[in-house]
């Protein structure tokens, strides 16, 4: 029984290392607590394939119910792309359990973020220099907020942002949303610190916005605002509608066109040099 058992084992070690090989198995995604300022994070890491020099990406959720995690309706999202090379970080953002803190509307969430890509290009195998960042809805209003402030990233993808929270309070056509904006996102005085409108001088990563053009929520004007002002500030920015999507995080955060565009601005720097 020993020797056939040691006969079975034998067999397998070769096929699991051709699965690890071929780029079928992927490293186990686990969950680490990463410090950011008085708070800790929750957040999940899913590790890169390759031992050494990989692309890592700062995904970054949407706003969600309080009760719920996050975190973990991104995962399909962060599988797609581990599976197209990166390492991915998908943090709990300050204001949701496990992680707790305040909802702030894209305010001391975008202190995190920073501090999340820092933590990021510390990890083994990753290539800090190719660092990317993308969000959907609010995740994408920290993302491009935390590109204006200086984030150490090659380049962006924002998902159904929420650009101009003045403007956002105004043209949405969901009940809540206007008194969450005068709550949550600091009232008028607020406004100008968590607007990307307001920042856009500050914008000079490659920048992708991603936006479906049935949006009830966070209006489409609110990307193509912000994209027809980079392009007059010939900013790098491309704009992608997508028909007939509403807010909805299955139909519009599509990793393979953040993937894609990356891999445009990667070859770009690559003739560059």
């Amino acid at each position: 029984m020993r020797h056939r058992l040691g006969i079975l084992l034998i067999s397998i070690l070769p096929v699991l290392a051709t699965l690890a090989h071929s780029g079928e198995a992927r490293p186990a995604m686990r969950i680490v607590e990463i410090k950011t300022g008085e708070l800790t994070l929750s957040a999940r890491f899913y590790p890169a394939k390759q031992a050494s020099g990989a692309p890592a990406i700062l995904l970054l959720h949407g706003w969600n119910w309080p009760d719920n995690d996050p975190s973990a309706g991104v995962v399909e999202a962060a599988r797609e792309f581990q599976a197209a090379g990166y390492a991915v970080l998908t943090p709990t953002m300050r204001g949701w359990s496990p992680s707790g803190g305040i909802d702030d509307c894209a305010g001391r969430q975008v202190d995190d973020a920073l501090a999340l890509l820092e933590w990021l290009g510390q990890q083994p195998g990753v290539d800090a220099a190719r660092r990317y960042l993308a969000g959907f809805s609010q995740g994408g209003q920290v993302a491009l907020l935390a590109a204006s402030r200086g984030a150490p990233v090659r380049a962006v993808a924002a998902f159904a942002p929420v650009v101009d929270p003045g403007s956002w309070g105004e043209e949405t056509r969901v009940d809540g949303i206007r008194d969450y904006v005068m709550e949550e996102c600091g009232g008028i005085d607020g406004w100008p610190a968590r607007s990307a409108m307001h920042r856009a001088d500050s914008l000079r990563q490659p920048l992708l916005l991603v936006h479906g053009d049935a949006d009830r929520r966070v209006p489409t004007q609110q990307s193509v605002r912000l994209y027809q002002k980079l392009v007059e500030m010939q900013r790098p920015v491309r704009l992608q509608l997508i028909a007939g999507a509403a807010h909805d995080q299955d139909a519009v955060l599509q990793p393979q066109r953040a993937i894609d565009f990356f891999r445009e601005v990667a070859a770009e720097d690559r003739q560059l040099k």
